[in-house]
């Protein structure tokens, strides 16, 4: 009797197994749709943590630049005055102005440049490398 017991106790087993296996199935695939959900959920948390945080800039003021034109320093700043701004889009009029120098063959202006934001204005400090003529 127990050689018969052996012989039936895989096939019991394995019947267990799969009956087990079908029940986590159902359960997985309830499972795994939430957990996309969640994900998706997350995502759209995320890229809306990741965005920029924006300002309105009405007025961009520039001192400290006398090597450029009142006409270059318009066309630089004009695309972003009275509009939502980023720091990156603010960091790009830092570069517009510091590629006016090099175009005008200023090759060390400027020696320094900051910006500063003070309500709905920007003003943007530039440091031109004083030259001592003698």
């Amino acid at each position: 009797m127990s050689n018969k017991f052996i012989n039936i106790a895989p096939i019991i087993l394995f019947s267990c197994l799969i009956f087990y296996d079908l029940s986590l199935a159902e359960v997985s695939t309830g499972q795994i749709l939430r957990s996309q959900e969640i994900l998706e959920k997350e995502k759209a948390l995320r890229e809306r943590l990741q965005e920029e945080e924006k300002v309105f800039i009405k007025k961009i003021k520039i001192e400290g630049v006398t090597l450029l034109t009142e006409s270059q320093i318009r066309q630089i700043i004009s695309p972003f005055q009275k509009r939502w701004l980023t720091k990156t889009q603010i960091q790009q009029i830092l570069e517009l102005i510091k590629e006016a120098y090099r175009k005008n063959s200023y090759q060390n202006q400027p020696k320094g440049i900051s910006y500063q934001i003070k309500g709905k204005e920007l003003s943007i400090k530039v440091e031109e490398v004083k030259l001592n003529i003698n």
